[in-house]
């Protein structure tokens, strides 16, 4: 406490001990909302891209937690998709299990050219079938089943590099 000729002084009272919790208190759930804020915020950023040399912006799922859970228990995929990055090129299928909506997934090489696209449905319960493009990709888009772009090519190369650096 300030007092008015200019001396600080401490002393512990029950008052002061309880503003203090408080304040700790306070300050811990701000801390906590920030951080919840900002992992909601990185589990929906986008990225400026172009497919088949249109502006558009995915969604971007570059790390493994990321791609796990992809679109699950969405009842509406984002207007331009979701693009998952993987670090290296890979293999292997996506499922269905617990996505809601269907969905077109494309699968494109490290030059952002179309390996393999593919319709998906919903899947609520096991076995869910696994859609395998059969050749190596290193990015999957996966858009909303009505969605009628070619999408051939996405790019541009510098902007794929970018997110490849990120992936992880």
């Amino acid at each position: 406490m300030r007092l008015p000729d200019g001396d600080v002084t401490r002393f512990p009272t029950l008052f002061g001990v309880k503003a203090a919790r408080l304040v700790v208190a306070a300050s811990a759930a701000v801390g906590v909302l920030a951080v919840v804020s900002a992992a909601g915020a990185a589990a929906h950023a986008t990225a400026a891209l172009r497919l088949d040399g249109v502006p558009f912006r995915p969604e971007v799922a570059k790390t493994s937690a990321q791609r796990s859970l992809g679109l699950m228990n969405r009842t509406q995929a984002p207007k331009d998709g979701m693009l998952f990055v993987f670090p290296e090129t890979t293999t292997g299928g996506f499922w269905m299990k617990n996505t809601l909506v269907p969905l077109t997934i494309v699968f494109f090489d490290s030059a952002g050219r179309l390996v393999r696209k593919l319709s998906m449905t919903p899947c609520r319960k096991d076995p869910c079938p696994i859609y395998d493009p059969g050749r190596r990709y290193r990015f999957a888009l996966e858009l909303r089943a009505s969605d009628r772009r070619v999408a051939a090519r996405i790019g541009p190369q510098s902007a794929l590099g970018r997110l490849v650096r990120l992936a992880r």
